[in-house]
């Protein structure tokens, strides 16, 4: 467990810094591959979303039964931010959870409560619940690492708009990489999606996003 951990850390600072890797073959495949349905303010995409049924660290984790902060009002609804990944990302995962992370800092306390992280792996052979949870956990106690199988997973990423592939890396210890749509979900607990950000360096867009869907949705 020391070694994965070590090994997960490894990654993390390697994320960090490795900026120049977004100019690479990886995001610009992500890139002619994005969807192209616009989202607008609070349009949701009325053919994609929906419910998400897969496991985590704790259990069964049901996108329907997210829990908010304690900080939340009584009769706040919950924003769920959905974002498609997974462990060994050397970029931009890692750059948009450090994102995500930062802004919920900034929010007032009862709005950063409404919010929920969630990295939905799209690398079961190798993110284990145990270590999606070491992994998110750095972000946050509050970020929820998840995953199902290749079936479970495919089905999401398509309801979803979600392009990924597995792209061997045979001259690497990893084996292989996974591009991978970056773009982070603002969504529902019934699986509504509010909002697209689609991935810039730095944390303005995803404040800006989070910002006026949490306006949008207050009580």
């Amino acid at each position: 467990m020391q070694e994965e951990n070590r090994q997960t850390l490894r990654w993390l600072m390697l994320g960090v810094v490795g900026v120049v890797a977004l100019v690479g073959a990886g995001v610009t495949w992500q890139a002619l591959h994005r969807p192209s349905a616009p989202v607008s303010g609070m349009q949701a995409w009325a053919s994609l979303g929906g419910p998400i049924q897969l496991t985590s660290a704790r259990g069964d984790f049901r996108l329907a039964e997210v829990s908010m902060g304690e900080a939340a009002p009584p009769d706040a609804t919950p924003v769920v931010a959905l974002y498609f990944g997974y462990t060994q990302c050397p970029d931009v995962c890692p750059m948009t959870l450090a994102a995500l992370r930062q802004v919920l800092t900034e929010l007032p306390a009862s709005a950063a409560a409404r919010v929920v992280p969630v990295l939905v792996s799209l690398d079961p052979e190798r993110d284990t619940p145990a270590r999606l949870a070491t992994y998110a956990g750095h972000f946050g106690p509050r970020f929820i690492g998840v995953t199902g199988s290749d079936t479970e997973l495919a089905e999401i990423a398509r309801r979803y708009g979600v392009s990924h592939r597995r792209v061997d890396a045979p001259d690497s210890a990893l084996g292989y990489t996974l591009d991978h749509g970056a773009a982070l979900y603002l969504v529902s607990a019934q699986g509504r999606i509010y909002d697209r950000i689609p991935f810039t360096p730095g944390a303005a867009g995803i404040r800006a996003g989070l910002t006026r869907v949490l306006s949008e949705t207050a009580p």
